[in-house]
């Protein structure tokens, strides 16, 4: 009986020839091989995901105000940053991606540790009166930024409310009208 040097690179057709090992031989070999490489994979999915639990925590941003004379007022967000503590302004920020362009943001991950600012882009808002009367609003600044120290603990969700203050962000203008989003209180829990 012939025996290959190295089994894990012959073909199959050198395997299954007639000098190789009987059939039993050959799939308790392979049988070997595909339980080391589930085992293998299953070792990696535990690991990944014990990571995300252990060393990540979600950070849950909600947005909300008033609406005081607006019906609805629906705002377009496409970034939402936060600053790390102890960082510099160049390395300090991370884009938390987001996937929605609701007013309630998603839950992204992000490292555990302390955070001292968040900031919000807005690219677009609409709304709607009272009246029923829809409007499309310019929105010439839509980046806004408040200094509000949070901690995002490993395994937990910290939850950020911010408040826009509609009074303040909607002007009226010969125009049209103008929304550039002035942030009220910032609550963290």
């Amino acid at each position: 009986m012939r025996v290959p040097r190295d089994r894990i690179s012959m073909s199959v057709q050198e395997y299954l020839s007639p000098g190789s090992p009987p059939v039993a031989t050959r799939w308790m070999g392979m049988r070997r091989v595909l339980l080391a490489l589930a085992l293998a994979a299953v070792v990696a999915i535990a690991g990944v995901a014990a990571y995300v639990y252990m060393y990540e925590g979600s950070l849950d941003v909600a947005v909300q105000d008033d609406s005081g004379a607006w019906a609805h007022v629906w705002v377009t967000f496409t970034q939402v940053w936060v600053h790390e503590a102890g960082k510099s302004e160049e390395v300090g920020w991370h884009n938390l991606t987001v996937t929605q362009t609701s007013i309630d943001l998603a839950s992204p991950r992000v490292g555990p540790g302390k955070y001292t600012e968040i900031r919000l882009v807005v690219i677009a808002a609409t709304g709607k009166m009272l009246d029923g009367t829809t409007v499309v609003f310019s929105v010439p600044s839509g980046d806004v930024k408040a200094v509000t120290p949070f901690e995002i603990r490993s395994g937990t969700t910290t939850r950020l409310t911010v408040d826009i203050n509609l009074a303040r962000s909607i002007v009226a203008n010969g125009s049209g009208w103008t929304f550039t989003p002035v942030l009220g209180q910032i609550t963290v829990a």
